[in-house]
């Protein structure tokens, strides 16, 4: 086609076909990728014809800082005969095709190719590459590229008029765009359309059978199928509800079992199955499916081609939708689509009809006015046994004794502990023991630096020499008033002594008891100072007690003596019996309630007992006698009323 010539009719480009209904939803329509590919391909092609070039290639933008890729290549039938055996878009001239398609702006540029083989003479092949940038809505989104023979030909024109054709062919891009995108929303309305069909022939139904029903011919008529299925969700499995062309369903037909299974795989899946699996899918483990149940269908009750659809509300999965067809026409992906739709739509309007059928309310309201009268008539078997069973677990619970038991939050305690403190005001010079060691009554546990209380000694018993001489001169002079006083400063010197002995006998500090040194890690008190008022260890002993914390309105159910049991939340297997053994008088706020503590002991030492470290919290029940599961839930209940309602 020269310049001067008019495209026809027969010249124009072929629609590429687009999904536009709901049948070509069902029998999968063409891959938009492979539809542009298509459109591509024929748009050099056009262009190729315009202004006689021999091959073409389109780059097509991938984001921003990726290089432009390949979308489509064109070799004219001319192309062998123009470039005589040379390949215009081999790896020499592709990467400089590529940058030019960086370019926005139509441009031309030379491209010489070396041909083989050739003589002295005539060796290179001279093309220009015509580039046209493909925009849609002002963005530019590719660069188709036309490589023709340099001009000169009587078949090429002039290089303006050549860019100016390529750039004119090169905006049915946009217009092929906005086609694809019309199709698109018109195949959205179709598949609503659809939808809203099947949702209002299915309204006719007075039941969720007749609903289910008018549904699976409906589905079996537009949709091309042999046999249409629905079920939904009883008591956490998947039962027929209904089945195109059958007014009732025979629960013991294999072809109901096999059916039924078919759903249950779909639903323990929860996605759409399609059977036989379309080609490709393997490869995408997001697209694998188990189909066990649906293949065993199909060769039991077959050969066919299924569909299985779960049906949701708000989320919920409340039943599925079986289709099956001939072998020969399998379903494929694109299928699920529309149906997909369909589903979503059909399943909260057939689940909200069974409900409806079921009227909960309704059914409540008239069987208890009708109660009174057919309590002892021989229809409602099955409200007379359920009132039976709940008028019998009333019995039981007001009637069979269950133990009654005082439940209070506890704590272990040592049996007795000892805080022991600096026996005078001085320099600690030694430490024995650490938390946790073991001690025996009467062992040293640290050392009080004595040197200034031996000096304090030898001082004060300097001083009281002194004064028992001066005051024994005092009196052979007969200086009777001095010798009292120097008698009164002896006696206090002799006191210092006596101070100062107490000192260095008590500068060993010693356990008062057998235990365990629970508190007092002074090593980094040593050869500090340390006061009376200071305290250094706390003696533990071995043993342990329980004291149980228990609340005011339980207080009077316990007694001295009472038993019970013990559970620790360390060890929670075992039950350690106990016994009460002292209850404080008084009550103490204790976590927003009152509560009086309960010193329990344990009746049988040893064992588990022996594991218990103080601190540990537990629970503990003491025995109260007998009570009845009814009185228990109600005595709370009966007490805050008493206490709020007396008069």
């Amino acid at each position: 086609m020269t310049p001067s010539q008019t495209p026809t009719q027969s010249d124009e480009i072929t629609p590429i076909p687009v999904v536009g209904s709901s049948d070509a939803a069902i029998t999968g329509g063409p891959d938009p990728r492979d539809a542009l590919t298509a459109f591509l391909r024929q748009l050099l092609e056009l262009q190729c014809g315009l202004v006689g070039g021999a091959a073409g290639v389109v780059f097509l933008n991938h984001g921003p800082g990726n290089s432009p890729a390949i979308a489509a290549t064109y070799h004219a039938p001319s192309c062998e005969r123009l470039t005589e055996g040379t390949d215009p878009l081999g790896p020499a001239t592709l990467p400089r095709l590529e940058r030019l398609s960086s370019q926005t702006a139509g441009t031309i540029e030379s491209i010489t190719l070396a041909r083989p083989g050739r003589g002295m003479y005539g060796e290179e092949l001279r093309l220009r590459a015509l580039s046209a940038p493909l925009a849609a809505d002002g963005r530019i989104e590719g660069t188709c590229i036309v490589l023709t023979p340099a001009p000169g030909r009587q078949t090429t024109p002039p290089d303006s008029d050549a860019l100016r054709l390529i750039e004119l062919a090169a905006a049915r891009f946009e217009t092929f765009l906005w086609r694809q995108q019309c199709f698109a929303e018109a195949e959205q309305k179709l598949m609503l359309r659809e939808t809203v069909e099947l949702l209002d022939a299915s309204q006719q139904g007075g039941t969720a059978a007749a609903m289910g029903s008018i549904l699976c011919q409906e589905l079996k008529r537009r949709f091309g199928a042999t046999r249409v299925s629905i079920g939904l969700v009883q008591r956490d499995f998947i039962r027929l509800v209904a089945v195109s062309g059958a007014d009732q369903i025979d629960r013991n037909a294999a072809a109901v079992e096999a059916i039924e299974a078919a759903m249950e795989e779909s639903a323990a899946q929860d996605c759409e199955i399609v059977f036989p699996v379309p080609p490709g899918t393997d490869a995408d483990p997001a697209q694998r499916r188990v189909t066990r149940a649906h293949e065993d269908l199909s060769r039991r009750f077959g050969p066919a081609a299924m569909l299985s659809l779960p049906l949701r509300v708000e989320g919920d999965l409340v039943g599925v939708a079986l289709l099956e067809r001939e072998a020969d026409q399998p379903f494929p992906l694109g299928a699920a689509a529309l149906l997909r739709l369909v589903a979503e739509t059909i399943g909260p309007a057939l689940w909200t009809r069974r409900l409806a059928d079921r009227g909960i309310w309704a059914v409540s309201r008239d069987r208890t006015r009708e109660l009174a009268v057919e309590l002892v008539g021989p229809r409602h078997t099955g409200m007379k046994l359920i009132g039976a069973i709940i008028a019998l677990a009333f019995l039981g619970a007001a009637v069979i004794p269950i133990p009654s038991r005082v439940s209070a939050h506890a704590e272990v305690r040592p049996a007795a502990a000892r805080t022991i403190v600096p026996p005078f005001t001085g320099f600690l010079a030694a430490v024995s023991v650490k938390p946790g060691d073991h001690v025996s009554e009467g062992q040293v546990l640290a050392e009080m630096d004595v040197s200034e209380v031996q000096l304090q000694l030898a001082q004060a018993a300097s001083d009281r020499a002194s004064l028992t001489t001066q005051q024994t001169e005092s009196l052979n002079r007969g200086e009777l008033a001095k010798a009292k006083q120097l008698e009164y400063d002896a006696a206090k010197a002799h006191a210092v002594m006596q101070q100062a002995e107490g000192y260095l006998r008590n500068a060993q500090i010693r356990s008062p008891i057998n235990g365990v040194v629970g508190k007092g890690d002074l090593e980094q008190f040593v050869r500090a100072k340390v006061e009376p008022t200071q305290p250094l260890f706390e003696i533990v002993t071995d043993a342990n007690i329980c004291v149980a914390y228990v609340d005011e309105r339980d207080i009077q159910r316990v007694s001295k003596g009472q038993s019970g049991r013990f559970v620790s939340r360390a060890l929670p297997d075992d039950k350690l019996p106990v016994r009460v053994v002292r209850i404080t008088p008084v009550a103490e706020p204790r976590q927003g309630t009152n509560s009086y503590e309960v010193e329990l002991e344990s009746t049988e030492q040893g064992g588990a007992w022996r594991t218990l470290r103080p601190g540990m919290t537990g629970k503990t029940k003491l025995d109260d006698g007998w009570t009845t599961t009814l009185a228990t839930l109600l005595r709370p209940i009966v007490d805050e009323l008493r206490l709020r309602w007396w008069w």
